[in-house]
């Protein structure tokens, strides 16, 4: 989220400074059980899967179990890759969860309605990697559905079960955010579940 501040006073930059603007990166070295027992604490979050044809079938972490399949890929991350970046219309971050070969499981936006002492809390143990410019492909992503949630982890006899709860309220900055970053993946931003 401090990702942001850096960029957030810089002067305005014209249409022609656009092509130099970068994307600060992080990486941080987390697996898919220790990641989905800590989203909850995140609240309200855009989250972007895989989509199906592009990630592989694969078992799910051992005690483990999860109420929808698009969920599934979170359990197999290896590597959160943060980016953030100062766009026209203002900052932004995300997470791309990566698995161990490096492919994109999902995508985790920030929104003005996430808990950002979590987010950064989540980041801590992060590593920088050079900034790089901006690409459409870093910014889009190859997602299946956005999707405005929250996750939730219970017990299920001896099993941890990873479902996610619908938002209660969003801020009309945070659904003009989520529909901005659904339009940017070509993919619809999903109605919320009941």
């Amino acid at each position: 989220m401090f990702g942001w501040l850096a960029h957030a006073f810089a002067p305005a930059r014209t249409a022609d400074e656009t092509a130099a603007w970068t994307i600060s990166r992080t990486s941080v070295f987390m697996s898919g059980p220790e990641l989905v027992a800590r989203l909850p604490l995140l609240g309200g979050v855009l989250y972007l899967p895989a989509c199906a044809s592009s990630r592989p079938v694969r078992q799910l972490a051992p005690g483990w179990l999860v109420t929808r399949e698009d969920l599934a890929p979170l359990l197999h991350t290896e590597e959160l890759r943060t980016s953030s970046m100062i766009g026209a219309d203002g900052p932004r971050e995300w997470i791309d969860c990566l698995d161990a070969s490096g492919a994109f499981c999902a995508r985790l936006h920030l929104l003005p309605d996430t808990d950002y002492l979590a987010w950064d809390a989540l980041l801590s143990q992060g590593t920088s990697l050079p900034a790089a410019p901006i690409c459409p492909g870093e910014v889009a992503c190859k997602a299946a559905i956005a999707e405005l949630l929250c996750f939730r982890t219970s017990r299920l006899a001896s099993l941890d079960v990873l479902d996610t709860l619908p938002l209660g309220h969003l801020s009309s900055l945070g659904r003009g955010i989520a529909r901005d970053v659904a339009r940017a993946a070509a993919v619809e931003l999903a109605p919320a579940r009941d």
